[in-house]
């Protein structure tokens, strides 16, 4: 019986140190957006444990998924962003608050891919950011 209260105690424990920004419980949406001038966008996202392929993605459309944060808060989401004039690899989700802060909302992530680089919506601003210049190809 002493054993049962024991694990019920870590497991209260473990569960505390989630952050509540980023709860097990919550859905989190991502949206890479194609906002080229007349360009196609090919973005390859994908995380430690999931890839979600190669999308090209027709100008003014968008590509989008959603996911739970995994039960240690390490999720991470990266994508590589290609275009006729450039390309970038750069992490879209990370459950570290500055990254959050700077990129996210509460349930989402906002990439924009422009021509002269990726801009993020930030919730502060209420406004996209430019977040990536496009490394030259």
């Amino acid at each position: 019986m002493e054993w049962l209260m024991v694990s019920y105690l870590v497991l209260l424990v473990a569960v505390c140190q989630v952050p509540m920004t980023n709860s097990l419980l919550n859905l989190f949406t991502e949206h890479i957006i194609n906002n080229l001038n007349n360009s196609t966008l090919e973005a390859h996202c994908k995380s430690k444990d999931d890839d979600l392929g190669l999308r090209r993605l027709a100008a003014q459309t968008e590509f989008n998924w959603t996911f739970r944060v995994n039960f240690w808060s390490t999720t991470l989401f990266f994508c590589d962003l290609r275009w006729a004039s450039g390309h970038k690899a750069c992490d879209v989700y990370c459950t570290d608050d500055q990254f959050l802060n700077k990129y996210c909302a509460y349930d989402f992530c906002r990439w924009s891919a422009r021509d002269d680089g990726i801009y993020a919506f930030s919730e502060k601003k209420k406004r996209y950011v430019l977040a990536h210049k496009w490394d030259p190809k």
